[in-house]
Formats: C-alpha cells, sequence, structure tokens
C-alpha cells in the first residue's frame, strides 16, 4: 500500500425499503444529510451509493459522487471503508474493506489502536454524528499505515 494516498469512503444507504430495525427512510435520509455535509467538510472522498429518489433530497459536494444502486458491486473494491446499512460488518470485511456499522452485539471489536485489536469502527445508533465519529476514526487510523495494515490483516 502506498502513502499518503486518499482514503475512500462508501456509503451504501440502499433502497427504498426500511434499512434498520426501528429506523424510518425519512429518518435515515435526514441522518445521512448531515453526515454527508460533515464528510464534505473534511473533504473525504465518499461515495454514496443510494436510489435517484434519495439522491435529490441529499447535498451534493465535491468529495461526493452518487452512484445508482447497481453499482455497488462495482464499487465496494474501490473503498477502504464501508458504511453500510443492509450488510451485517462481516459481509463487508470478506470484499476487504473496513467497515463502519452499527455495533452488533460480540461480532463487532472497535478498533483499538493501543492494544492493536479490533475489526472495524462502530457506531451505537444511526446518528448523524455517531457515525462521523466513526468515520473520523477510521480516518485517522488510516493515517498510520502500520496501525491499519494491523487493521486489515484482522479482516
Amino acid at each position: 500500500m502506498f502513502f499518503p494516498r486518499t482514503p475512500v469512503l462508501l456509503l451504501h444507504i440502499g433502497d427504498d425499503k426500511v434499512v434498520l430495525k426501528g429506523v424510518k427512510k425519512a429518518e435515515l435520509i435526514k441522518e445521512c444529510k448531515g453526515l454527508i455535509a460533515g464528510l464534505e467538510s473534511i473533504q473525504l472522498t465518499t461515495l454514496v451509493v443510494c436510489p435517484d429518489s434519495f439522491a435529490t433530497k441529499l447535498p451534493s459536494g465535491k468529495y461526493i459522487k452518487y452512484l445508482d444502486s447497481s453499482k455497488l458491486e462495482e464499487v465496494i473494491g474501490a473503498a477502504d471503508f464501508v458504511i453500510d446499512f443492509h450488510k451485517m460488518p462481516v459481509d463487508i470485511r470478506k470484499n476487504g474493506c473496513v467497515p463502519i456499522a452499527q455495533k452488533n452485539g460480540d461480532s463487532t471489536v472497535d478498533y483499538n489502536p493501543i492494544q492493536e485489536v479490533g475489526d472495524g469502527f462502530y457506531f451505537d445508533q444511526p446518528l448523524q454524528w455517531k457515525m462521523f465519529d466513526a468515520v473520523v476514526r477510521a480516518r485517522e487510523t488510516y493515517k498510520f499505515p502500520y496501525d491499519w495494515e494491523n487493521l486489515i490483516r484482522s479482516l
């Protein structure tokens, strides 16, 4: 892996169905709207996979690229980390990406760079600031090749 390289985040919002237990489409769009604005402000290259009906409700920017849901399998290989509201973290890891996802009991271990353990970056609720915090932690870890390689090896 060559550094410094710009990390790429894949944000898979999904389709018109309810995506998480207890989270309605309107709530998710509201939270993602704030998250995407924050990602643009930190200049993180972000690929957003969602239907056009969602993309029209979300902010645009220089670092944000919207793609149709049919492109997911094509672009997942380009991402370094992924926020996905449909796939389990284990499925994200199978694609060689670091998951940024909602905590899922004992199967998700938040990365701790001091102890060099963990397999992703997790948030307890899909709220814009909690997701943003997980993204920032992932981005900061990415800046340290040794830590990033340890994390990738744990996948």
